[in-house]
C-alpha cells in the first residue's frame, strides 16, 4: 500500500494523548465516585430501595468486546473443531497464528504479537518469555467456551500492560454441558488423522445437584509427523500432548458463586532444537523436547447482583516449565516462570450504565539459564522478578437510545528486580475512551483512542546470562497510542463491519538480549472489512485485513522480531455453513487467501507468494440414535497447497527453512454425548 492510501491517522503525538489519557483516568474516576455516592444517599433515604437495572448493549456491558474487537463465540468454537489455537481465529483476518505446530505458535493481533497484550486463561496471567523459538499461544482449545480478543484499545479493567489489547480465553463450566435439572453427563471423542496416522481422545465428565458442579476433562494426543503439500515428511511434528482440567463451583440460591479450577497442559516430543524453525542449517537434530504448565485458580461473582453491589474476586497462579535438553555445544537451558495474580472488583449500576471499579495485582518471577557458558555469558541459574499493582474504574454508559460510551483509566505502580539485584520502581497511568452511536436503525459508527503504560517485562528466563552478561542500563517502561474508527451496519439478513486501526508502541522491549535496554518502535497501521450474509439455515461470511507492520520506521524480519510483529499484508478469509435440519446435518466450508506482499523486498528478501487453501466439513447427527452421537469429516487443505502461513518465521534466510502447513488431511471423530 503506498503511503497516500494509508488510513490518514496521527502518528507521533504521544503528549496529546497522554495528556487526554490522564485526564480520562481522572474523569473515570470521579465518574465512579460521583454517581456512586449519589446513589448511596438516594438508597439511604429510600430505605434501601433497589433500582431497576438498566439493559446496556452488548458491546459495551463487561465481558464484551468493544466495536471493533474480536469475540469468536462457544457455537462457532464447536462448528470449527479447533484442533490448536491457529484454528480458533482461522476465519479472523485480523488474528493470525504462524507456526504449525502448537509448541511453535505465536499470536498475532493487528501485527502486533500477543506478548505486547495483556492475556488471560479463565483470569490467569499469561507470561510468555520462555524463550524467543517458543510459541506464546500454547493452549488446549479443547474446553474453550468463548475467546475475547480487544484489538488495540483496550479497557482499563482488562488489566495491566495492554499495549496492544488485551486477550481472554474462557473455559466451559459443568452448567455449560449439562441442561437445567440434568444430574451428570459429559462427552467422550476420538479422532483419526489421515496425514499423521494418529488418534487424539477428549473424556469430559460433568455433573451438577443443588447448587454444586463439578468437571473433569481430558485430551490424549499421539500423532506423528505430517506430511506437507509437497508430500515430504516434516520432521519435529508429533504431537505427544495431553492435557487436563478440573472445575468445581457452587451457586448459592441468591447468586453468590465461588468457583475454583486447576489445569495442566504438556507438550513434549522430538523438535528442532530452535522449535518454531522447521530447519536451521548447522543446528543440532531435533530432539526431545518438554513444555509444561500447571494453573490453580478461585474466583466468586454475584449472579444476582443489586445495584451497588455486584463484586468479582479472583486469584490464580500458572508456572510454566520450558526444558531444552542440548541447544548449543551440548548446553542444556531452561527456564520456570511463576506467576500469582489477582482482581478486586465491583460494578455499579447507575441507571444509564454500569462503572466498574478495583484493583489487581501481579507478582511474576522467572528463573533460568544454562549449564554452560554462551559466548561471553556465565553459566547458571538467575532470577528476575517484577510485582505490579494496579487501580482501575471503567465506565459503560448509553447516555441516549442511540449513543453510548466506554471510558476509564488505570494507574499501576512496579517493582522490578533484576538478575543482579538492580532495582527499579515504576509508575504509570492509561487511559481509554470509547463511542458508538446509531446514526440510522440500521447504521453505528464507533471510535476510540487509548494510551497505555507497558511496564518493565521479564526477560527471556532460558537463556540469562548466555550470550552475554545482562544488564539493566536505561532500562525503562514502554508506552502505547491506539486509535480506531469504524462503522456497521445491519438491514435484514446483512452485516456489514469496517474500521481503520493504528497502533504505536514507544520503546517496545525485546526479551532476549542482554542489553535490557534493546527496544524498537512499533507502528502498525491498516484496515479490517467483514460482510455476512445470514439466510435461515445458514450464512455466508467474507472478511478482509490489510496490516502494515513497521520496526523502527523498517520491515521488521520475521526471524527477528520475536516479541514485536510481522509483516502480515493482505489476508482474505471465506466462511460458508448451512444446517439441513431434518438430516440433523451440518456442511460448511473455510478457506483463506494471502495475498502476494512484496515488503521483505525492501530489506533485499523476495516477497511473499500468494496463497489459498480450503477446507471442507461434514457433522451428521442422526435422529436415529437419539442425537446422542455425532459424526464429523474434515478436509483440510483439499488442494494440497504447499506453503507457509504468512506469519511463521524464517522465510527470508537462506539457511532456515519455515514450517510448511500440512498438507491434504482427513479428520474423522465421533463424538459420544451422555
Amino acid at each position: 500500500m503506498s503511503q497516500s492510501s494509508r488510513p490518514v491517522l496521527p502518528g507521533k503525538c504521544r503528549q496529546p494523548v497522554y495528556g487526554l489519557c490522564r485526564a480520562t483516568l481522572l474523569v473515570g474516576v470521579a465518574l465512579t465516585v460521583l454517581p456512586v455516592a449519589a446513589i448511596a444517599q438516594e438508597t439511604k433515604a429510600e430505605n434501601e430501595t433497589v433500582l431497576t437495572p438498566i439493559e446496556v448493549t452488548a458491546s459495551q456491558s463487561t465481558g464484551q468486546t468493544l466495536a471493533g474487537g474480536v469475540t469468536v463465540k462457544q457455537d462457532e468454537l464447536e462448528r470449527i473443531n479447533s484442533q490448536t489455537i491457529k484454528d480458533v481465529f482461522k476465519n479472523e483476518p485480523a488474528v493470525q497464528v504462524g507456526g504449525a505446530t502448537a509448541i511453535a505458535q505465536k499470536v498475532y493481533i493487528q501485527g502486533i504479537e500477543n506478548t505486547k497484550l495483556n492475556v488471560q486463561v479463565d483470569g490467569t496471567r499469561q507470561v510468555d518469555s520462555t524463550f524467543h523459538h517458543i510459541g506464546t499461544a500454547i493452549i488446549d482449545p479443547g474446553m474453550l467456551k468463548s475467546v475475547n480478543v480487544e484489538s488495540g484499545v483496550a479497557p482499563a479493567d482488562a488489566g495491566p500492560n495492554a499495549l496492544g489489547g488485551a486477550m481472554s480465553y474462557e473455559t466451559k463450566d459443568a452448567r455449560d454441558l449439562l441442561d437445567q435439572g440434568e444430574i451428570f453427563g459429559g462427552f467422550a471423542k476420538i479422532q483419526y488423522n489421515s496425514n499423521t496416522g494418529g488418534l487424539a481422545e477428549w473424556l469430559t465428565l460433568a455433573g451438577q445437584h443443588e447448587g454444586f458442579e463439578a468437571l473433569a476433562y481430558v485430551q490424549n494426543s499421539n500423532q506423528g509427523n505430517y506430511e506437507d503439500g509437497a508430500g515430504n515428511e516434516v520432521n519435529g511434528t508429533a504431537d505427544g500432548s495431553n492435557n487436563g482440567l478440573g472445575k468445581i463451583a457452587f451457586t448459592g440460591s441468591e447468586g453468590s458463586r465461588i468457583e475454583a479450577f486447576a489445569s495442566h497442559l504438556v507438550d513434549e516430543g522430538v523438535r528442532p532444537a530452535r522449535p518454531n524453525f522447521g530447519f536451521l542449517s548447522g543446528s543440532r537434530l531435533p530432539q526431545w523436547l518438554t513444555y509444561k504448565d500447571t494453573s490453580f485458580g478461585i474466583s466468586y461473582v454475584d449472579e444476582q447482583p443489586t445495584d451497588l453491589q455486584a463484586p468479582e474476586l479472583s486469584l490464580n497462579y500458572s508456572k510454566t516449565h520450558l526444558d531444552v535438553p542440548k541447544l548449543n555445544n551440548n548446553t542444556h537451558i531452561e527456564s520456570v516462570i511463576e506467576t500469582l495474580n489477582g482482581k478486586a472488583a465491583n460494578t455499579f449500576n447507575i441507571g444509564m450504565g454500569n462503572i466498574s471499579t478495583g484493583f489487581d495485582f501481579y507478582h511474576d518471577e522467572a528463573t533460568g539459564g544454562a549449564d554452560t557458558a554462551g559466548p561471553a555469558g556465565r553459566a547458571g541459574r538467575y532470577t528476575e522478578t517484577t510485582t505490579n499493582i494496579g487501580v482501575f474504574s471503567q465506565a459503560r454508559l448509553s447516555l441516549s437510545d442511540r449513543w453510548r460510551v466506554s471510558f476509564g483509566g488505570r494507574g499501576d505502580q512496579q517493582w522490578f528486580e533484576g538478575i543482579d539485584g538492580t532495582d527499579f520502581s515504576e509508575f504509570g497511568l492509561s487511559g481509554n475512551a470509547n463511542t458508538e452511536y446509531d446514526l440510522t436503525d440500521d447504521l453505528m459508527v464507533y471510535g476510540g483512542l487509548g494510551s497505555s503504560f507497558g511496564g518493565l517485562p521479564l526477560g527471556e528466563s532460558a537463556i540469562y546470562n548466555y550470550t552475554s552478561i545482562w544488564n539493566y542500563d536505561g532500562f525503562k517502561p514502554s508506552r502505547s497510542h491506539n486509535y480506531k474508527a469504524g462503522a456497521r451496519y445491519s438491514h435484514d439478513q446483512w452485516d456489514f463491519d469496517g474500521n481503520l486501526f493504528y497502533n504505536e508502541i514507544d520503546d517496545s522491549h525485546s526479551l532476549e538480549y542482554g542489553n535490557r535496554n534493546t527496544t524498537s518502535d512499533l507502528e502498525t497501521r491498516g484496515f479490517n472489512l467483514s460482510a455476512t450474509w445470514t439466510y435461515g439455515p445458514g450464512f455466508v461470511r467474507a472478511a478482509y485485513s490489510h496490516t502494515d507492520v513497521e520496526k523502527d520506521d523498517k520491515v521488521p524480519l520475521s526471524n527477528d522480531a520475536s516479541y514485536q510483529g510481522v509483516v502480515v499484508g493482505d489476508i482474505v478469509n471465506f466462511e460458508v455453513a448451512h444446517r439441513f435440519d431434518d438430516l440433523g446435518l451440518q456442511v460448511g466450508t473455510t478457506s483463506e487467501l494471502a495475498l502476494s506482499e512484496d515488503a521483505p523486498e525492501k530489506n533485499g528478501y523476495a516477497k511473499l507468494d500468494t496463497y489459498f487453501v480450503a477446507n471442507l466439513y461434514g457433522e451428521w447427527t442422526p435422529e436415529m440414535l437419539s442425537e446422542a452421537v455425532t459424526f464429523r469429516v474434515d478436509a483440510l487443505n483439499i488442494f494440497d497447497r504447499d506453503y507457509f502461513a504468512r506469519t511463521t518465521a524464517g522465510y527470508e534466510l537462506s539457511n532456515i527453512e519455515p514450517y510448511h502447513e500440512p498438507g491434504r488431511t482427513f479428520l474423522v471423530s465421533a463424538k459420544v454425548k451422555f
